[in-house]
């Protein structure tokens, strides 16, 4: 197949780790792929990196003539069978493009909660998660046209030596005698950084919470803010700014803490899962689907610190619960969240799609 994935971003989050993680994934298994976007950005800089195809597409707003007919215009030369759109304004400029019932087929997938506009024009829409899928519906979408499909990871590095383990913690600085918990995320108000803080002051004093992120931010200055004006709980939380191997330091990790107000579906909890490393989230969006209480991970309320401390100090205390779900958190990744599975769900739909388009086409 000859595929365009289609997004408009400037920054770096789940929907561009997905898309990135796609078109690589679907060249891998031998498909024509190409990336239709803004190419000053990072998603755009890393498609370039790996060597995928790419056409720059500005997508000023939501009613750009000319990068809509420019995009016409890609997948006229390229001849293509699938346009993917991500995201809002992907969505947009795929199902304007593409088609309900002829190739191109267009295609989109919804990577929030609050997805709802936009998205009419194309022949499928992809969920992310039940949350996600059930807002679809609730907004008038009819049930044959949204599929879910899981977000997926790739495997982690194998588990790591002791010895591994410990030259992992030390190239992060994390003591040995520290019980050291990982939050992987934007600093944007969803997240939640600001209530992981927050619930630090009622976590045991040998408990070290590790920030992965870029701070660079409106409301990364406000945490930063926060840890100021208290020197105490600043010398037990520590920002290691952006990284992009998140995967492989994960296993320095004891623990792994989820504060969102709003979450589709986290990657970031995927990769804990293929990690081994033992999760406690709240209860938002698509989460408990995939942390299912005291099961493969531990679920608290939201905006609740408290219990995001207790559910922390569960962790820290209580080793046998800890190798529990990481038992449970390994075995659902394994069956259900891998990169493999949610490409081969994928492919498997555009397949289903471009039969649809033949059976309508053909006399």
């Amino acid at each position: 197949m000859r595929i365009v994935h289609v997004l408009h971003s400037h920054g770096y989050g789940g929907a561009e780790s997905h898309a990135l993680l796609m078109m690589k994934l679907q060249r891998e298994a031998g498909h024509d792929v190409c990336y239709a976007g803004p190419m000053d950005s990072w998603l755009g800089r890393e498609c370039e990196k790996a060597g995928i195809a790419c056409e720059h597409i500005p997508m000023h707003g939501l009613f750009d003539p000319w990068s809509h007919w420019r995009l016409r215009s890609l997948l006229k030369r390229v001849r293509a069978d699938i346009v993917h759109g991500h995201l809002i304004r992907g969505a947009m400029y795929a199902g304007r493009a593409g088609h309900r019932h002829r190739a191109p087929v267009a295609i989109c997938t919804a990577h929030a909660t609050t997805a709802r506009t936009h998205m009419q024009r194309c022949a499928h829409i992809i969920a992310v998660s039940g949350a996600v899928r059930d807002g679809l519906l609730a907004a008038g979408y009819a049930q044959r046209d949204v599929s879910l499909v899981y977000n997926g990871v790739p495997e982690g590095p194998p588990p790591p030596s002791p010895e591994q383990r410990a030259a992992l913690r030390a190239e992060l600085g994390i003591p040995f005698d520290t019980f050291a918990v990982a939050h992987v995320g934007r600093f944007v108000r969803d997240k939640g950084q600001d209530l992981l803080v927050r619930a630090m002051r009622s976590v045991p004093a040998g408990v070290h919470l590790y920030l992965i992120g870029d701070p660079a931010t409106e409301f990364g200055s406000q945490v930063q803010a926060l840890l100021a004006a208290e020197p105490a709980l600043a010398s037990r939380v520590h920002c290691l700014g952006f990284r992009p191997d998140v995967q492989r330091l994960l296993p320095a990790f004891d623990g792994f803490a989820l504060a969102s107000r709003r979450e589709a579906l986290s990657i970031a909890i995927i990769e804990a899962f293929a990690a081994r490393v033992p999760v406690v989230a709240t209860r938002v969006g698509g989460v408990p689907e995939i942390v299912r209480h005291e099961d493969t991970g531990l679920l608290v309320p939201p905006e609740d610190t408290q219990a995001l401390a207790q559910g922390i100090t569960r962790l820290n205390q209580d080793a046998d619960l800890r190798a529990h779900l990481v038992t449970n958190g390994e075995r659902l990744y394994t069956a259900e969240l891998t990169a493999r599975s949610m490409v081969e769900h994928t492919l498997a739909l555009y397949q289903h799609c471009l039969g649809s388009s033949a059976s309508h086409t053909t006399p």
